[in-house]
């Protein structure tokens, strides 16, 4: 799911539009007492959130007045929320009926099909709620649009999907599993998410993230050669490119990688008719192509047409109509999938292996005896003797969760991590939302040093809740902020590691991460050269004490660290940014400049310029410095925001709303920026832009209070956006703040 859960969401001028408004009060007025009294218990109860009465009274309601639509409707978003999708699905089929243009009706059902597992009603009914296209509810509309994608992605029909996704939730600040449905369809895997075999987890992501580069022909094209690079035989990979290098005009370039595709992909026609269509200038080759492309996909319409094409670039007019009027009768092609393609993909559960010692009569005859060897041996700390037992018993009952689960621990405690990953597969299968074991398998991953895997893997462990005690909590949190610093995710490390920081076991290396983290060192602890390695711990003892606020502890040493390594990038814009928060700007500012010498490709300091002008009021200084940084990082959501407040408070709002709204596309979640364009629509007289960012900013400042609220809670929810800084998450509206003009 998009969503854990869609919750009650109502529709009720959805309803009173999409129903024929004459039939349900004459109904309601032709009722019994004993209907009015159990549709006002029902809605009592679904409105103090008693779902299990409030079914109850809406069923007994309903068999009064079965055409009650109002009724079915809520009956089938309750039971849908309560995960009973057989009776919601019966629920809501009696809805549509009743109201077959009511588009929120078609999406639940759609939805709860899909959690059955019903997927060709499925399928249908979301493309009924999709033509339909209600707008009275945006969060239903795009998870029901997510999963539309799903299925058509199953059923073959990837481009199809890729752009619906893409016009759905836009190309910026993407959740993962947009990302992860993105490169499904880019790869041409006509699986589900939940099929796909979770090593293939960061090749999809990154497949993924470069679909949303499309827009950018020459950065989409270094992110597939990228990925080529590390996936040199990934079917499809080669196709993508050779369609962007087409598009980008490098036929020869375009025809190289086809030609490559087909050696990975010997059964798939789609290289053939592009190698048809680059080498109409050599009709014989065309034809060559055209004719191969035909027999591996006979009932192509696409193959025809290229043999067409071929056919009348050799002269041939008599047999390229033929071949045109094929095309057209096959037309428009029945979606194709690659069964070798989805094979190399989907979650091949491996039988348990049995490795045996003794003699076949000595060992367990049945599960309940191999079972209790397993558990005697676990509790005596025999490892071994318990891996084999918990063997044999999983080998007689595979769904034994507590064995499953035993295994794959006693698999990691003595190091076997690839049978740990191997252990962990089926349990993730039937308990996908087990932060534990997927951070266990990203821990193993981590060993294994499949790192790609073992970030995505850990942070969703974290995003899920990790159970288990404060030691192992500390182990997970630590391996994904290394892995975080690896990726450039600085501000996200140092927020991870900020709670565990001065604990046990990991006192040393937490405080090695954070110096790393200080001086922006994308890389694992292990790949520091030795020479460094007292500065990075000198650095994380510093931002210890800077963490706890405890300046006068900090400074001195801060200041001493600087004198010995005058020249090391980030050392000022760790001081400058403290004595900012400080409010003592013009040494902070000091400090930025000296930070600029050393690093002048970096915006960062520049940024902090911005930040610290608009603060002492001097905007033309501002101006300057934001100028300077969104030079440096035009992708950078800060240095577009900045911009874009030095302008305003120099007047000019013609020129903020552009920097503002380039802010927004980077940072959409951010509600710093969105209280600051609804201000800048507001003074420009645009007042439907102004009112509409005003609900923005309300919306997801309310939602970062209800998370400062819980600070308490130390659980991972997942790295920043990668365009926030430490400019915005320092600068907020407060909650008395008024709201935008």
């Amino acid at each position: 799911m998009l969503v854990p859960r869609l919750g009650r969401i109502i529709f009720c001028c959805a309803l009173a539009f999409a129903l024929d408004c004459g039939s349900a009060p004459a109904a309601l007025a032709q009722s019994t007492d004993n209907f009015q009294s159990l549709a006002q218990t029902a809605t009592a109860a679904r409105e103090a959130g008693k779902a299990d009465e409030a079914v109850h009274a809406y069923s007994q309601a309903l068999a009064l007045h079965p055409d009650w639509a109002e009724g079915w409707y809520y009956l089938g978003t309750l039971q849908y929320d309560q995960n009973h999708y057989s009776e919601a699905i019966a629920a809501l089929q009696k809805l549509v009926q009743l109201a077959p243009n009511l588009g929120p009706a078609w999406s639940f059902l759609g939805l709860s099909e899909f959690e059955a597992k019903d997927y060709a009603n499925s399928l249908a009914h979301l493309e009924k709620a999709q033509a339909i296209a209600s707008s009275d509810d945006p969060e239903l509309a795009r998870v029901s649009a997510y999963h539309l994608a799903l299925l058509l992605i199953r059923n073959g029909e990837f481009e199809r999907a890729s752009s619906l996704l893409q016009a759905t939730f836009g190309q910026n600040q993407l959740p993962a599993q947009i990302k992860t449905a993105l490169g499904l369809a880019l790869l041409r895997v006509p699986l589900l998410p939940e099929e796909v075999e979770p090593s293939q987890d960061a090749l999809l992501e990154a497949a993924g993230e470069a679909v949303l580069l499309q827009n950018d022909p020459e950065k989409f094209l270094a992110a597939l050669s990228t990925l080529l690079a590390q996936h040199p035989q990934t079917p499809y990979l080669h196709y993508a490119q050779g369609l962007a290098l087409e598009s980008a005009h490098q036929p020869k370039q375009a025809l190289i990688a086809q030609q490559n595709e087909t050696r990975i992909s010997p059964r798939s026609a789609l290289p053939w008719i592009q190698i048809a269509a680059l080498e109409l200038k050599n009709p014989d080759e065309s034809l060559r192509a055209a004719k191969q492309a035909l027999t591996l996909a006979p009932n192509s319409s696409a193959a025809h047409l290229a043999l067409s094409k071929a056919l009348r670039a050799s002269g041939k007019a008599s047999q390229s109509a033929q071949e045109a009027q094929a095309a057209e009768k096959l037309a428009p092609d029945h979606p194709q999938t690659d069964a070798d393609a989805a094979s190399l993909y989907k979650v091949h559960s491996a039988p348990v292996s049995v490795t045996a010692t003794g003699t076949e009569s000595s060992q367990p005859a049945d599960f309940d005896d191999a079972a209790r060897a397993a558990q005697a041996a676990q509790s005596s700390g025999d490892a071994e003797a318990a891996i084999r037992a918990y063997q044999r018993a999983l080998a007689l009952r595979p769904d034994w969760d507590t064995g499953q689960w035993s295994l794959a621990m006693l698999y990691y405690s003595t190091g076997r991590f690839s049978e740990t990953i191997a252990a962990l597969k089926p349990w993730i299968e039937r308990k996908p939302n087990d932060g534990t074991a997927w951070a266990v398998m990203g821990l193993s991953e981590f060993e294994l040093k499949d790192y790609d895997n073992a970030f995505l893997h850990l942070e969703r462990g974290h995003q899920l809740g990790l159970t288990g005690g404060p030691a192992a909590v500390e182990v997970a949190s630590y391996h994904l902020a290394i892995l975080l610093n690896r990726k450039g995710q600085f501000e996200a490390a140092t927020d991870l590691l900020t709670p565990v920081a001065g604990q046990e076991p990991l006192t040393k290396q937490i405080r090695f991460a954070l110096g790393m983290a200080m001086l922006r060192m994308p890389a694992l602890p292990q790949d520091v050269e030795p020479s460094r390695q007292p500065l990075v711990e000198s650095t994380g003892e510093i931002a210890e004490l800077l963490l706890a606020s405890k300046y006068d502890q900090a400074f001195p040493k801060l200041q001493q660290l600087i004198a010995q390594y005058p020249n090391t990038p980030f050392l000022h814009y760790t001081y400058g940014t403290a004595l900012d928060s400080l409010s003592q700007y013009d040494e902070a500012k000091a400090q930025m400049r000296e930070e600029i010498k050393i690093s002048p490709r970096s915006a960062l300091p520049w940024i902090r310029l911005a930040s610290i002008s608009l603060q002492q009021q001097l905007s033309q200084d501002a101006l300057a410095s934001a100028e300077t940084a969104a030079q440096l990082a035009p992708d950078s959501a800060d240095a577009h925001y900045l911009l874009g407040r030095a302008w305003m408070s120099l007047g000019n709002v013609e020129k903020s709303i552009p920097e503002l709204e380039a802010a927004i596309a980077i940072a959409p979640s951010s509600p710093e920026i969105h209280f600051a364009l609804a201000k800048a629509y507001a003074k420009s007289g645009q007042s439907e832009k102004a009112a509409h960012e005003r609900a923005a900013f309300s919306r997801l400042n309310a939602l970062a209070e209800e998370q400062r609220a819980h600070q308490q809670d130390q659980s991972y929810r997942g790295p920043h956006d990668a365009a926030r800084s430490s400019v915005l998450s320092t600068e907020p509206p407060t909650a008395g703040s008024p709201a935008p003009p």
